[in-house]
């Protein structure tokens, strides 16, 4: 069998591809890369000659990927990411580890109050295993455990319920009610509890389903269990600028316990109320085709009873 001949196209290259690709502009491109247009002009009339593929539409404004160029965009930062990813898991084992797993911590939830306890006990029964560990949102950490880079997710309860999977695999770490977060001169602030019924004249801020669909979904539902339509009033791109978007005495925005922000209910202009009869709270996700010995060690060493609230 003669081997297989391959198109002649470097990592450079590739990098060079994806940053264009991102800016749509060669003059964006070649600012965050420290090079010249002309050299990522011609890297990228380089590739397409060389695969015999149109990559871009050139205008005079921008540069649009064509469908095979989106592709191909898709697929080389799957395989730069795995490039990465590979030589990070050989110098940890060069540097004398057994085994390595990557776990995913929520980036606008506190990790103390569920995940750092219980990696830190794994840790002291099992230092031969290096953990890697990451900081993303609730959208990330789904999709870096479905493509193997992370072996482990802590993520939120509604999107394990909302968002249910085949691939996927899971236990419940904690629950918790659902929090109405609210300027303190909201008057629901005056209430120490409250029912979903009562936010039917408020105005949510939430999640854009763009980012995260399980959390829109998740306020959906319970609005129209209690028979009305939430009314949305601004739209953010991530679960840690929910607070910031609190514009007005009606704004509110929902949560848990577990969030980075929550705070005494009682103090701070933010305040927080639970909300009767709903259950939230955080789950721990992995491949269900993952075989690491070590991921079935850590989720047999969590201590944890879902039954609990807290």
């Amino acid at each position: 069998m003669e081997p297989k001949e391959y198109p002649k196209i470097n990592m450079l290259q590739i990098h060079y591809f994806l940053k264009v690709a991102e800016k749509g502009s060669f003059t964006s491109a070649a600012k965050q890369l420290y090079t010249t247009q002309s050299t990522l002009s011609k890297t990228i009339i380089s590739i397409e000659q060389t695969l015999g593929l149109t990559l871009f539409i050139r205008s005079h404004k921008r540069l649009i990927l064509t469908d095979a160029g989106k592709h191909l965009y898709k697929k080389w930062k799957q395989v730069l990411e795995d490039f990465d990813h590979s030589v990070e898991e050989c110098r940890i084992l060069q540097s004398g580890y057994q085994s390595m797993l990557s776990i995913g911590m929520l980036d606008s939830h506190d990790p103390e109050k569920f995940a750092l306890p219980q990696i830190r006990n794994f840790m002291r029964h099992k230092p031969d295993v290096y953990l890697s560990i990451h900081s993303n949102p609730v959208e990330a950490i789904r999709s870096e455990v479905l493509t193997g880079h992370l072996d482990l997710g802590y993520t939120v309860l509604y999107d394990v319920e909302q968002l249910q999977t085949e691939e996927l695999d899971y236990c419940v770490i904690n629950i918790c009610p659902h929090n109405v977060g609210m300027l303190s001169k909201n008057p629901l602030a005056k209430e120490e509890l409250i029912e979903i019924k009562d936010l039917a004249k408020y105005k949510f801020v939430s999640i854009s389903p763009l980012y995260t669909p399980s959390y829109n979904g998740m306020i959906d539902d319970l609005c129209h269990q209690a028979g009305f339509e939430p009314d949305y009033v601004r739209y953010t791109n991530n679960a840690t600028s929910l607070p910031f978007n609190l514009m007005s005495e009606q704004d509110i925005f929902l949560c848990d316990r577990n969030f980075r922000g929550y705070a005494n209910p009682s103090f701070g202009e933010i305040q927080f109320r639970p909300v009767a009869n709903t259950r939230s709270g955080v789950a721990l996700i992995w491949r269900k085709a993952n075989n690491k010995p070590e991921l079935k060690e850590f989720i047999d060493s969590l201590d944890v009873n879902p039954d609990m609230w807290f």
